[in-house]
């Protein structure tokens, strides 16, 4: 029950979610009732409840104050806490397993699969940071939402996503990292659910909501924040070291048709699907997750 309560509240944060509870988005008491589902079925200990506590407390504290200086502190606290509770560096968390060291296609390394709490949390609370400091940007520069228009045209975003699955699984199929093994593994649903929510939202929220829009603020000042997909493109393609060089070779090409159709919508649920539509044809059409 913890990860379905906790599924829900991060679609909850999205800004397509209008149901509000004492003037509180829904998302919030979402939250309280997966920790405390989550305490109860013990995949959260004291440790982890401990960790949450702080993890919430930085947020709020990074989206109120006002000061610069301390504004500034917090907001990277709040950001390194949410990086490490993705990573499953804080203690206090027992993730459900779905599957463990399972060879899922011929000649691949084994697979584990695990539906995460904690970087389930920090994805919600990453994203809710991103929506919430978006939203305080519009107000005060007062310029009119059109977030809602820029849905209408599909085009360039459909265009940007296939370019972006296409250029990442030739480069894999080329660096010999993957084969073509057309599959449905037995936990097709699961895996489906838990890369979308507690995957790529996560790693969005943090690569391109968070970092890449910081870094495009201040590189605008010089007219290059085309850079910055480049630049937050590489970061990500570095924290896939563990792979292997090729590995990073083609992380950077998706990371950075990730961060190009950000940039050209501005919409982080673009990023999204894109990276979850990326992951998926890499699952169901080519070796998972690598050959040995």
């Amino acid at each position: 029950m913890t990860f379905y309560i906790l599924a829900l509240a991060i679609l909850a944060v999205f800004p397509y979610c209008k149901i509000t509870l004492l003037k509180q988005s829904l998302w919030h008491f979402l939250l309280l009732i997966c920790v405390i589902i989550g305490y109860s079925e013990q995949h959260i200990n004291n440790m982890g409840l401990a960790s949450i506590m702080l993890y919430v407390a930085l947020y709020y504290v990074a989206i109120n104050i006002k000061h610069h200086v301390f504004s500034r502190i917090f907001d990277v606290a709040f950001i390194i806490t949410g990086i490490a509770l993705a990573l499953h560096y804080l203690p206090g968390f027992n993730n459900l397993p779905i599957i463990i060291n399972e060879q899922i296609s011929k000649d691949a390394i084994t697979y584990s699969l695990y539906a995460n709490v904690d970087k389930g949390i920090a994805g919600l609370l990453l994203s809710a940071y991103f929506f919430k400091k978006l939203n305080n940007s519009s107000a005060s520069s007062n310029h009119t939402n059109t977030r809602s228009i820029n849905w209408l045209s599909l085009k360039q975003p459909f265009f940007i996503t296939i370019s972006t699955i296409i250029a990442t699984l030739i480069l894999a199929l080329l660096l010999g990292l993957v084969d073509f093994n057309p599959k449905i593994p037995n936990f097709w649903f699961e895996f489906i659910v838990i890369n979308l929510l507690f995957t790529c939202v996560a790693e969005e929220a943090l690569f391109r909501g968070i970092l890449q829009t910081r870094l495009s603020r201040q590189l605008s000042k010089t007219r290059v924040a085309v850079l910055a997909p480049m630049i937050i493109a590489c970061i990500f393609a570095a924290a896939h070291f563990i792979g292997g060089l090729n590995y990073v070779l083609v992380s950077l090409v998706a990371g950075f048709g990730y961060g190009y159709i950000f940039y050209k919508t501005q919409r982080l649920e673009w990023a999204i699907v894109c990276h979850w539509l990326v992951n998926l044809c890499h699952f169901f059409l080519f070796t998972y997750p690598m050959l040995k």
